[in-house]
């Protein structure tokens, strides 16, 4: 080792040691959890949880349509108008339809069609080997390229973390499904909706961000021009906030609505072709 390096060296040195350490610890998370399609069967104590849910989600419907057909009965005794017994039993029915159905339309709807899109951006050759060229800087770029550098890994990091956060969201998102789904035979706390926008939210998270993150890798990787780096960590911050700007539009615009309508609408059409089987078998 030379000794009589300038100190702008021995700082360019001790920044690359950090990028190093840093890209280890995040490429070894984000191998995991994020540049993988998402698979829940590596986590088969989840459909034991599951199982428990939805038997109590099932109690708790039975409760939810007692007290809704209670408070009809007091409210017809009062005089004041309140929804049908038609109604509930209508929305008890979709209810059980839509807890039975939930994992169905997680694991082979949405998450299929997100994997599929994750895939492809895999396919063109987003793995932890383009994640390494990138840690590689040429010594000869000057301090502000290793500045960027360690900011970007840091990020990389946060990504990492987000990501571990994200399959536990994704669990317990699958695993309340049978709750949310019961809830809209009630009046007051129907959470279906929330959860809907929700589920597509977190699914969906990880095909907006692989993309992102396909594009970053793309403009930084091999190359000493500062502007690409600056360039990227303002990209890497809009990756980062991705499933925030997915809730935002979710909860903001008619597209969430929409979905949530036609989640909606599916589990009717299920009722409507049930009902049509039963009268055609008579």
């Amino acid at each position: 080792m030379n000794v009589f390096k300038s100190p702008i060296e021995w700082l360019k040195e001790m920044i690359q040691e950090l990028v190093r350490d840093f890209a280890n610890m995040a490429f070894d998370w984000l191998e995991i959890f994020m540049l993988a399609p998402t698979d829940l069967s590596k986590y088969p104590k989840v459909a034991t949880v599951y199982d428990f849910v939805f038997s109590l989600a099932s109690s708790l419907c039975i409760v939810f349509v007692a007290w809704s057909l209670i408070g009809i009965m007091f409210n017809h005794l009062a005089g004041v108008q309140s929804r049908s017994v038609a109604e509930v039993v209508s929305k008890s029915i979709l209810a059980f339809i839509l807890a039975a159905t939930a994992p169905w339309l997680l694991n082979d709807v949405l998450l299929k069609l997100n994997n599929s899109i994750v895939q492809f951006f895999l396919d063109k050759g987003l793995d932890t080997k383009m994640l390494e060229k990138f840690a590689l800087i040429p010594p000869t770029a000057n301090l502000s390229i290793f500045l960027g550098a360690l900011i970007i890994v840091i990020l990389f990091v946060l990504l990492g973390m987000q990501y571990i956060q994200r399959l536990g969201e994704f669990i317990v998102l699958l695993v309340t499904s049978p709750i949310a789904a019961q809830s809209i035979v009630t009046e007051n706390f129907d959470i279906w909706s929330v959860w809907w926008r929700e589920a597509i939210s977190v699914v969906f998270s990880q095909a907006f961000q692989v993309s992102l993150l396909w594009m970053i890798l793309n403009m930084i990787t091999g190359t000493e021009q500062l502007q690409d780096y600056m360039m990227a960590i303002g990209l890497m911050i809009i990756l980062l906030k991705g499933p925030k700007y997915i809730r935002q539009f979710l909860y903001s615009s008619g597209a969430g609505k929409v979905a949530v309508g036609v989640a909606g609408g599916a589990g009717k059409m299920a009722i409507y072709k049930y009902a049509a089987a039963k009268i055609a078998s008579k």
